[in-house]
């Protein structure tokens, strides 16, 4: 530990402790996995392929079922395609329904870590101190405050549906830059961002919407800048995900579901009711302590970046960028609104969230970047202590000092809170629903259906009566069945198990 501390630099010691700290956060949360069960359309979805497993054990005939799923929802439900082949091979088939959270996060940590790195120091060549320290920042605070933190790492159909997807955009806008920036590995480069194209243009209509328009923007960017070459390089998977997203608008099935919509408030009164939507949710009900204190923790380690870009780049129109910023998150809000007459769920309000956080962080260096070419900075230096000729900012006492604080207040805050309400962050709500052993009782009523279940199979009954759940953690219960045998949590039950009829009692 010693050696340590003596031969790493205080932006690395910092780098490290928070990697520590992100790591023992995710703990509990891998734990409570454990006592995770499928819920609602996790049945529906994933029916084809249970069987399919159930009766061959070949996962070559579970592929095979899945396509047959995709098909058939294509037809007669939504045009989602990539998205409902993954919901199709939900983990519970095979008993693995524990590793939904560690898909789920450690799909939003990849993918994450993927774009900081190209951006920060791929792009603008900060030091990889400072882009772990970014990275762990942003990937604490949005773990820990997600909107909807059950649709978001523990509901696999919710999750898969728009969570992963998220992941997914995020590696296409890395591997996008690199495309542009780079001039190696160009082939496979492409191919790679040609096929998570198609993935994105087949996935839920927020992230596609939003792939779209960026693509666009920088297409117009490029041309306007003259940069034809590599506008025609972003061409060719733009043009991939364009007919995968024709494909996925114009599903037979979206016509079908639509027909269950009574209202729909038509295009312009969606685009406007975006913007609404937006500032409501993003200042009156989202901006909360633990933002503000996000932004302050970054900070620092942003006036890092801006310090290595230096003069190459002048940052101009900062108020039309935060404009577009905003408006993007406004489109966010578009589909839902055109679909339903509804901002959207829980599972829509997360990746939003999530991409709002990352505007906060862009927003915050492109501003402190103007600044800095405002002020002459570009010209200057960070005066460092006499001891530490040539250290950065973040060197400094005065910052340490200040990163001390901020950290401790962020402990005294979240102790409070947590106490007030252990379910307000995610590694709280794990250990008390662990602690108090509701997450053991939920357990322990899951296993008592997966018993019944077996014991109809085994009796080959046509209807299975199920007891319903007693017990709700705050992580891990989403929905369950009722007492009808009519309702769609029911048929879908019904279907993946296959039998006449599944029917909840109330113990």
């Amino acid at each position: 530990m010693r050696r340590f501390l003596k031969k790493y630099d205080r932006v690395t010691k910092i780098a490290a402790f928070l990697v520590f700290l992100f790591a023992l956060s995710l703990i509990p949360v891998f734990w409570l996995g454990g006592y995770d069960y499928p819920a609602a359309d996790d049945y529906g979805y994933s029916a084809f392929c249970h069987i399919a497993w159930a009766g061959t054990h070949s996962v070559f005939q579970t592929m095979k079922a899945a396509c047959a799923a995709v098909a058939d929802r294509w037809q007669h439900w939504q045009g989602t395609f990539s998205t409902m082949f993954l919901m199709a091979l939900q983990p519970g088939i095979w008993g693995l329904y524990a590793l939904v959270p560690p898909i789920m996060i450690g799909m939003l940590s990849a993918s994450t870590l993927f774009f900081l790195h190209t951006v920060m120091v791929k792009v603008i060549h900060v030091r990889k101190s400072v882009f772990v320290c970014v990275s762990m920042l942003y990937l604490l605070f949005t773990t820990q405050c997600m909107i909807d933190k059950v649709q978001g790492f523990f509901w696999y159909n919710g999750a898969a549906h728009y969570m992963l997807p998220h992941g997914v955009a995020l590696f296409l806008c890395s591997e996008c830059i690199l495309l542009l920036k780079e001039e190696k590995k160009q082939k496979g480069r492409m191919a790679l961002s040609c096929l998570l194209a198609v993935f994105i243009g087949g996935s839920n209509y927020i992230t596609a919407l939003i792939a779209a328009v960026l693509f666009v923007t920088v297409l117009l960017l490029l041309l306007t800048a003259g940069q034809k070459k590599k506008g025609l390089r972003l061409l060719v998977p733009f043009l991939f995900f364009a007919a995968a997203f024709l494909l996925n608008v114009l599903a037979p099935g979206n016509a079908v579901r639509q027909e269950e919509i009574l209202y729909r408030p038509g295009v312009v009164k969606s685009v406007l009711l975006s913007f609404y939507y937006c500032t409501e949710y993003l200042w009156h009900t989202w901006f909360t302590w633990t933002n503000l204190l996000f932004a302050l923790a970054i900070v620092p380690f942003l006036w890092e970046a801006v310090k290595a870009v230096g003069d190459r780049f002048s940052y101009p129109a900062p108020l039309l960028v935060a404009f577009y910023s905003y408006c993007i998150l406004s489109a966010m809000f578009t589909p839902s609104l055109f679909a339903t007459g509804e901002p959207g769920g829980g599972r829509i309000f997360n990746i939003i969230y999530l991409d709002a956080m990352l505007f906060l962080a862009g927003n915050l260096f492109y501003g402190m970047g103007w600044i800095y070419r405002q002020w002459g900075g570009a010209r200057q230096t960070c005066a460092p202590d006499k001891k530490e000729k040539g250290a950065s900012c973040l060197e400094r006492k005065e910052t340490l000092q200040y990163l001390a604080g901020l950290f401790l207040f962020v402990v005294f805050i979240g102790a409070m809170y947590a106490k007030a309400d252990p379910d307000c962050f995610t590694s709280t709500s794990a250990i008390r629903s662990l602690v108090a052993g509701e997450a053991a009782a939920y357990g322990e009523e899951t296993k008592e259906r997966d018993r019944l279940v077996q014991e109809a199979e085994t009796a080959q009954t046509d209807e299975i009566a199920l007891p319903r759940l007693k017990t709700h953690p705050y992580l891990l219960f989403w929905s369950d069945i009722e007492e009808d045998p009519g309702d769609w949590k029911n048929k879908s039950m019904a279907r993946y198990y296959q039998k006449d009829a599944v029917r909840g009692w109330n113990e």
